[in-house]
């Protein structure tokens, strides 16, 4: 085969084998993120039991993940940006491990906060290099369906934490125990993932636009297409892109995934509290059957749903047109409450609405649109 440019054969050939390896490398590490972040909704539950939590500190514990995912784009970001996605994919994984099995030791909340740190820069790393791996290798009429397939595994993570909650719970196991059990069995997903993740090949895109390998480029690309590709050995390149061009891309893509977060993992996250201040529960214990049912019956079928639309429809429309109709629904469900019209069955629907909803529009598209406006 030959091309003018390395990126033709792999962006209009069809889905291989190799493609859906690279699918499950980066998806099965996209559940271990998504069940540690939300274990510890299921966890607290139990901790709760344990050690008397204030408000406070329940806060802080439930978001001293997401403080490290905040931070762990801009290193890991970075250092793939520098020394490539291969360089850096693993440790994330490694992190994450690490992390959980610390964090199942804590002896009180301060130490807890400490350690659910760690854990959380793992998933702010993983999250830029799954996405962007799995999107500069994907062909171009199905790059959507495979990067959505990757987060789809967020949905299982939180599945999976759920359950584990619900079989201590009927298991009688102490409570002081079921935490620590929940919390380490997140280091069993990612320690699984990080050989496969070391021994994947550079990007192509990365190879030919940052290293200017040639070589490096063709290896990468038979290493899917199972044949050799012959390609320019002059690399057309621009190595000065300035940020401040892309200031309104930046700006295009972060905000609404901050504005997606903050309902997203605020209302999962808290699950449980949440579906028992809302009246759908009796009791956080009871809230975790109740946030069970929503992610299985509205959250996860979104994923699948967004997968299958988004090469169809675009980012674009099912952003805005998601973001539109998840307003509407926590209006109207703010609105019931507020005036205290309280309506369990019609208060869940619209909760589980409202998940369906952010996961077929602006879950799935926020996590695909920076791979793809930005360059290598």
């Amino acid at each position: 085969m030959s091309s003018k440019t390395p990126f033709e054969p792999i962006d209009w050939a069809k889905p291989r084998k190799a493609h859906i390896k690279l699918l499950l490398i980066s998806g099965a590490g996209f559940f271990a993120d998504a069940y540690d972040l939300f274990a510890i909704s299921i966890a607290l539950v139990f901790l709760k039991q344990v050690w008397s939590l204030t408000s406070a500190e329940i806060s802080l514990i439930a978001s001293a993940a997401l403080f490290g995912a905040t931070i762990g784009p801009f290193i890991f970001g970075r250092i793939g940006d520098i020394f490539g996605r291969k360089y850096i994919y693993g440790v994330e994984a490694a992190l994450l491990t690490a992390g959980a099995v610390i964090s199942a030791f804590s002896i009180n909340p301060t130490m807890l906060w400490i350690t659910r740190f760690i854990p959380g820069l793992g998933v702010g790393g993983d999250y830029p290099i799954s996405a962007t791996i799995m999107s500069e290798y994907a062909p171009v009429k199905s790059r959507g369906l495979f990067v959505a397939g990757v987060f789809a595994m967020q949905g299982w993570g939180i599945v999976t934490a759920a359950i584990l909650g619900l079989s201590l719970l009927h298991l009688n196991v102490n409570p002081d125990l079921a935490w620590r059990i929940i919390l380490g069995a997140g280091a069993i997903f990612p320690a699984l993932v990080i050989y496969f993740r070391r021994r994947i090949h550079e990007t192509p895109r990365f190879e030919y636009f940052v290293r200017r390998n040639i070589e490096g480029v063709k290896k990468a690309m038979k290493d899917v297409l199972k044949t050799e590709v012959d390609v320019d050995t002059e690399v057309n390149a621009n190595g000065n892109t300035t940020l401040t061009k892309y200031i309104a891309a930046i700006l295009g893509t972060a905000i609404p995934w901050f504005a997606l977060d903050v309902f997203f993992y605020g209302t999962n996250i808290f699950g449980p509290f949440v579906t028992a201040a809302i009246g759908l529960a009796k009791n956080p214990l009871a809230g975790i059957y109740t946030q069970l049912y929503v992610v299985l019956a509205f959250l996860v079928p979104g994923y699948y749903v967004a997968a299958f639309l988004v090469d169809r429809m675009g980012r674009k429309s099912m952003q805005i047109m998601g973001f539109s109709i998840i307003a509407i629904v926590y209006l109207i469900a703010a609105l019931m409450l507020r005036n205290s019209i309280i309506m369990p069955t019609a208060i869940l629907a619209l909760y589980g609405i409202a998940q369906f909803f952010t996961n077929v529009r602006p879950n799935v598209t926020t996590f695909i649109m920076p791979t793809e406006v930005f360059p290598t």
